[in-house]
């Protein structure tokens, strides 16, 4: 994708990165690319695996770009942007990486949800800030 690149999971600080990304593509004349990505748990429940619907998962990551995309677009910061919606199974850094590699930028929040899943999942910032091809903007969240 080229463009502009922004990750998405939901949090108030992706909400930040989009914002800015939003801004950034406007100013450079680019493309905006929302980036959701999600994976498939595993459940068991004692004697058999359960595992959800991949279509549903695609569908709530879905959700949660429309969501935050309404939430900007209300702002009036898409305004004369073409942008698309990509939801992605899989790691978070790792989709992003892909996904910019022919991007103009990549933007990130900061941390998104962060907490216990964060530990588990590790730091989808540092991980894109290490790997990725183009220049990365990194957002802080507004307090």
């Amino acid at each position: 994708m080229d463009g502009v690149v922004v990750g998405i999971d939901g949090s108030e600080n992706s909400l930040d990165a989009l914002r800015f990304a939003a801004q950034e593509a406007q100013l450079r004349d680019l493309a905006l690319h929302v980036v959701g990505t999600y994976t498939t748990p595993i459940m068991s429940t004692g004697y058999e695996l359960a595992v959800p619907d991949p279509d549903d998962l695609d569908a709530a990551a879905g959700q949660t770009l429309e969501a935050a995309v309404d939430v900007v677009r209300s702002e009036g910061l898409l305004e004369g942007i073409e942008y698309d919606l990509v939801a992605m199974e899989g790691h978070a850094g790792e989709r992003l990486i892909t996904a910019s590699q022919n991007a103009t930028l990549l933007v990130v929040g900061s941390r998104g949800h962060g907490g216990f899943m964060g530990l588990l999942l590790g730091s989808v910032t540092t991980y894109v800030v290490n790997h990725a091809s183009c220049p990365v903007a990194v957002v802080r969240h507004a307090d």
